[in-house]
């Protein structure tokens, strides 16, 4: 084989897996991101409109909302 052919070969294949490199780390980075986000639970206070959230673990049969004050459930969609 001639040197160039061999140049072409590893310039590809450098890219190659310089694209799948790049491709793997955002892809953790995305699933990381969205399990932190993922972990929480969404609140709308019925007495004064605000939406908050707070982490999963944190959550007991209420929670206080951080603006008045007033006990609220959860939200399901």
């Amino acid at each position: 084989m001639h040197p160039f052919t061999w140049f072409l070969i590893l310039y590809t294949g450098s890219a190659l897996l310089l694209i799948a490199g790049v491709w793997f780390y955002y892809e953790k980075r995305e699933k990381r991101v969205f399990d932190i986000r993922r972990k929480r639970r969404i609140f709308h206070c019925v007495k004064c409109g605000e939406l908050y959230s707070i982490r999963k673990k944190d959550v007991s049969d209420g929670q206080q909302c951080p603006k008045c004050g007033y006990n609220n459930f959860e939200l399901s969609f």
